[in-house]
């Protein structure tokens, strides 16, 4: 299974409150894809994730179990602790086209309790195309955004307001077919730059080129990240184990040293997912 992996560059100058503009408001909508799978389709993921770092003399693990509908579009993921207790759970809805309607996730915060978030998405009754999107945490729509797209109903520019319906930033988007890569610009909205989001236009091709350097192996799966001309030579490098379908179900991570002629060396595993795929 081809690891996709959203590439994100911020460009900051000196004011405060740039995190607040860390994600765009149309990832939750270009993220809503099916994962890519070789062979038959998935209808459930287990992941068991073991943090290799001892905390009290303990290795740290959690599971996330993803559900998916016949369309092969995600439908749920819950997040257990090591106790097997939900920390969190996520459930999708999506009209007749697969596209999504309703995100509504639920999850546990220390000394808070129990919260909800709840995303609901809107189109244009006469073109199909998105148009709205509303933003719910514990029920009081906190954030919303309008969508224009252009004539062939491609994304083109999303104005996000605040709860008080205050025009606060503008999401421009950017397509660029030959590099495979769909741009996030995003802009306060008095047209100052935040930061440019990058995300695959076809999610089942090659990933967009970015300053990360990449190796893949030869099923597509990404072995090796690193930056180039870093000082410090850290990386991190991919490890799999494979079914009968040529899907992963286990991957190792390791933190390591990548020379100038991209020879891996002092690896050091940080990381390991057992992955049990129902098809």
């Amino acid at each position: 299974m081809q690891l996709i992996v959203k590439i994100i560059f911020f460009i900051t100058f000196g004011f405060a409150g740039v995190s607040t503009f860390a994600q765009p408001v149309i990832d939750v909508y270009l993220s809503a894809v099916s994962p890519t799978f070789k062979g038959m389709q998935f209808r459930m993921v287990e992941e068991t994730h073991e943090l290799l770092a001892l905390v009290n003399g303990k290795t740290p693990f959690f599971k996330i179990v993803k559900k998916f509908n016949t369309e092969g579009r995600l439908i749920s993921e819950t997040k257990y602790n090591n106790m097997g207790g939900v920390v969190y759970e996520t459930n999708w809805e999506y009209n007749s086209k697969s596209e999504p309607l309703k995100k509504f996730t639920k999850q546990f915060i220390n000394y808070k309790g129990w919260t909800t978030e709840e995303v609901r998405f809107k189109y244009n009754d006469t073109t199909g195309c998105l148009q709205e999107i509303n933003f719910y945490y514990e029920k009081v729509r906190k954030q919303y955004a309008q969508v224009t797209c252009d004539s062939l109903g491609k994304l083109k520019e999303i104005h996000v307001f605040n709860e008080s319906g205050v025009f606060t930033n503008i999401e421009r988007i950017l397509y660029i077919p030959s590099n495979n890569s769909l741009r996030v610009m995003v802009y306060r909205s008095n047209e100052q730059f935040v930061a440019a989001h990058i995300y695959p236009i076809d999610y089942a091709k090659t990933p967009p080129k970015s300053s990360i350097k990449r190796a893949y192996n030869d099923r597509g799966d990404i072995i090796l990240e690193a930056l180039p001309d870093s000082k410090l030579k850290q990386g991190y490098y991919y490890d799999y184990r494979y079914d009968s379908y040529g899907n992963w179900n286990i991957k190792l991570t390791y933190q390591c040293t990548v020379t100038e002629n991209d020879k891996v060396k002092d690896k050091k595993l940080e990381h390991k997912i057992i992955r049990n795929i129902t098809y």
